[in-house]
């Protein structure tokens, strides 16, 4: 079973791209086959904003496309939290992780989703 880096995602999933035409292929030739993990999700997260991607259609388009391996459910919390709250890639993976604990951060966006925050800035 063939492992599927980004580029093949984004050859897929991007409106245009230049190796679109022989992700089709391997994507025909392998389907049913292929499977990624998170971390190729978390680098297509980081680029989503720059291809105008949005974060939740692209998780479920690559799993459409592959097996992920790994938490999905907590790539669908990331996305959601991306983009409705616009938080970036690690901020709601550092939000998910933390779980109920409170994160020391210097970070504000935490505030705004109601995390308990020990603010790491002065006067914390």
């Amino acid at each position: 079973m063939p492992y599927a880096d980004s580029d093949f995602f984004l050859a897929l999933i991007k409106e245009e791209d230049w190796l679109a035409e022989r992700a089709e292929k391997i994507l025909e030739q392998y389907k049913g086959r292929i499977w990624t993990s998170h971390w190729v999700i978390v680098e297509i997260l980081m680029l989503a904003k720059k291809h105008n991607l949005d974060p939740e259609n692209v998780i479920f388009r690559i799993r459409q496309l592959a097996r992920i391996e790994g938490d999905f459910l907590i790539l669908i919390a990331v996305a959601h939290l991306m983009k409705e709250r616009g938080m970036r890639v690690f901020d709601a993976l550092h939000a998910l992780s933390c779980g109920h604990d409170s994160i020391i951060s210097s970070d504000r966006i935490f505030d705004k989703i109601g995390l308990e925050r020990i603010k790491l800035e002065d006067g914390g």
